[in-house]
């Protein structure tokens, strides 16, 4: 590696932004949701939260693994909001398992994971999920 590309790197690691950020239009709610990257220590966290054991090891629950992860990413709507969680409640999970559909759910999930550093979604789900 060159001394110029060398600096040229470090110059790009240093300058780049550490959360990356994105809005997304939800049509049905005509409103933006605000998400932001997850590292991979939190999605590691949330994989194992999102486990159960079975005969031949764990398996993931991919709807439990979706909302915990839109949970911790989303900026906007804010999940653990006292009216969300009285309405739909009581945890998070459950407010955003009864109100975004399973499509909803699977969008959001891939841009986080994409936002994330994950190249394609369904190679993305599955690195998370093993």
């Amino acid at each position: 590696m060159t001394e110029v590309h060398q600096e040229t790197l470090l110059r790009k690691l240093l300058d780049t932004e550490m959360r990356p950020e994105k809005k997304l239009w939800m049509k049905r709610f005509d409103a933006e949701f605000h998400i932001q990257a997850l590292d991979g220590k939190t999605i590691n966290r949330i994989r194992e939260q999102a486990s159960y054991p079975t005969r031949n090891g764990k398996q993931v629950d991919e709807e439990k693994f979706g909302a915990l992860l839109i949970e911790k990413a989303c900026l906007v709507p804010d999940w653990t909001d006292k009216a969300l969680l009285d309405a739909f409640g009581p945890t998070p999970t459950d407010v955003i398992q009864k109100r975004l559909l399973a499509g909803e759910i699977v969008r959001l999930t891939g841009d986080i994971l994409q936002l994330s550093g994950f190249g394609d979604e369904e190679e993305a789900v599955e690195e998370a999920k093993n």
